[in-house]
C-alpha cells in the first residue's frame, strides 16, 4: 500500500513538471532585463510607451527580502523620470497620513508606532521595510519642491487609536472631549455625530483639514460594510480621484500581488481597470514579481504545525515559485532559462508578437499541497491580461524581523 502511495505521489509530481519551451524562451531573450543582485537597481529597459501610462502598479509579495528594496527602486526610478505625483499606500488614511508627515521630515511619532497596526504584518517590524521608509525620507528631503509627491493610504481602517489622536489633532479642542477611544464607540460616534460637525464647522476649516477629516468620517462610517480590502481601496480610490483631480496625476502603488492582478473583476487592479468611469483601462501597468530559491519570513501561525520552527514567533521558510510540491507555475522554466541566480530580471511580456498574449503560461500555478494562494485563471484570458511585466527574483534572502 505504501509503496503504491509514493508511486502516484511520484507520478502526481512529474506531472508538474513542465521543460522549457524554445518559442517562449526566444522571445524573452529579446525581452529580459537581467540586473545582479549587488547592483544598484535601474532598469534601462523600460520603454517611452511603459512611461505613458498613469498608473503603475508593482505587486510583491511582502515577506521577501527584495520586495521593499525593488519597491523604493522603482519608484525612484519613475520619479525621476515622469514625476510621480501619489504614492498610494497599503494602509489605512491615518497610517498614510502620519507616514507622509514622517517623510516630510516630522519626528512627532515614530516610524514603530505609525506601522505598529499596518495591514503588511511581516512589513510592520521588519528592519527591511523599516529601512525603505527611511530611505524615502532622506530622498524626499533632496528632491526639488516642483518633484515631491504626496503618500496617501487607501486601505480598509486598522489603527482606531491612531486615528483618533488625528481627530483631535484636526477637529477644534471643543469636540474632543467627546470623541470616544475605543473602536466600536468610535464608529458609532463617526456615523451619528461626525458628519453634523464637519457641516457645522466647514467655514472654519482650512479645504485640506476638512477633506482629511471627510475621508477619515467616510472610512470610519463605512468601515463595516464594506469588507473587501480589495473593494474598500478601490471605493478609497475612486473617491480621492475626485476630490483631488487626479485625472492627469501620475499615480504609483506598491502592494501585495494580488491586489494587481489586472484580469479579475474583485482586485483592485481589475476594478479600476474596468471601471469606464475612470480613464484607466490602457493606461495602466502591473508589474508582478515571481521568487525562484528565495526565502522569506512567516508568521508560523500561518503554517501547519509540522512545518512551524518550534517554539519561534517565526518560520523561516524556502519560497520558490518553481516548487512542484508547494507551487508551480507552468512556464518559470522559460524564466529560469534567460535568468541566472543572485539577479532580479525585468520581463516584458506584452511587447509586439509576444506569444504570451495568446496563452496563460507564465501565470497558471499547480500544486499538490495549497500553503500558498493560487488564482484560477479566467477562460478566456492571457498571461498579459493579468499583468504586463514580470520582476523575476533568484536568491533573495531571509527579512529579519526586528522585534524591538
Amino acid at each position: 500500500m505504501k509503496t503504491r502511495i509514493l508511486f502516484i505521489l511520484a507520478i502526481s509530481i512529474l506531472s508538474l513538471t513542465s521543460c522549457s519551451s524554445g518559442k517562449y524562451v526566444n522571445y524573452l531573450k529579446n525581452n529580459t532585463e537581467v540586473v545582479k543582485m549587488k547592483d544598484s537597481l535601474q532598469f534601462n529597459s523600460l520603454d517611452e510607451d511603459f512611461y505613458k501610462n498613469k498608473l503603475f502598479l508593482v505587486g510583491e509579495v511582502h515577506e521577501v527580502e527584495t520586495s521593499p528594496r525593488i519597491d523604493f527602486a522603482l519608484f525612484n526610478q519613475l520619479n525621476e523620470k515622469i514625476k510621480i505625483d501619489v504614492y498610494l499606500a497599503e494602509m489605512d488614511i491615518t497610517q498614510g497620513y502620519y507616514l507622509q508627515e514622517y517623510i516630510k521630515g516630522s519626528n512627532e511619532l515614530e516610524l514603530k508606532n505609525i506601522l505598529k497596526k499596518w495591514p503588511v504584518y511581516i512589513g510592520s517590524i521588519s528592519k527591511q521595510y523599516r529601512n525603505k521608509w527611511k530611505n524615502m525620507r532622506t530622498y524626499y528631503a533632496q528632491l526639488p519642491e516642483t518633484s515631491k509627491f504626496k503618500l496617501v493610504g487607501i486601505d480598509r481602517i486598522v489603527d482606531f487609536e491612531l486615528t483618533q489622536k488625528l481627530l483631535k489633532e484636526k477637529l477644534p479642542k471643543k469636540y474632543h472631549r467627546e470623541i470616544p477611544n475605543t473602536k466600536d464607540s468610535l464608529i458609532f460616534w463617526s456615523k451619528n455625530k461626525l458628519n453634523a460637525i464637519l457641516e457645522k464647522e466647514k467655514t472654519q476649516l482650512d479645504k485640506n483639514t476638512f477633506n482629511l477629516l471627510e475621508n477619515i468620517e467616510y472610512n470610519i462610517s463605512n468601515y463595516g460594510k464594506t469588507r473587501s480590502r480589495d473593494k474598500f481601496m478601490y471605493q478609497n480610490f475612486k473617491r480621492l480621484y475626485a476630490q483631488n483631480e487626479w485625472g492627469n496625476k501620475n499615480i504609483y502603488a506598491g502592494f501585495g500581488f494580488s491586489h494587481t492582478l489586472q484580469a479579475y473583476n474583485y482586485t483592485f487592479a481589475g476594478r479600476i481597470k474596468k471601471d469606464t468611469t475612470l480613464p484607466y483601462a490602457n493606461k495602466m501597468v502591473s508589474l508582478n514579481t515571481m521568487y525562484v530559491d528565495s526565502k522569506l519570513t512567516v508568521d508560523s501561525r500561518a503554517l501547519p504545525k509540522f512545518m512551524q520552527d518550534k517554539g519561534k514567533a517565526f518560520t523561516k521558510f524556502n519560497y520558490s515559485q518553481d516548487s512542484r510540491l508547494f507551487m508551480y507555475i507552468k512556464g518559470i522554466a522559460d524564466y529560469k532559462k534567460v535568468t541566472v541566480p543572485n539577479t532580479i530580471s525585468l520581463l516584458k511580456l506584452d511587447a509586439e508578437g509576444s506569444p504570451y498574449l495568446n496563452s496563460t503560461r507564465g501565470t497558471k500555478v499547480k500544486n499538490l499541497i495549497p500553503i500558498w494562494d493560487a488564482y484560477d485563471i479566467i477562460d478566456g484570458t492571457s498571461t498579459t491580461d493579468y499583468a504586463q511585466y514580470i520582476l523575476f527574483v533568484r536568491n533573495a534572502d531571509w527579512i529579519q524581523p526586528d522585534l524591538k
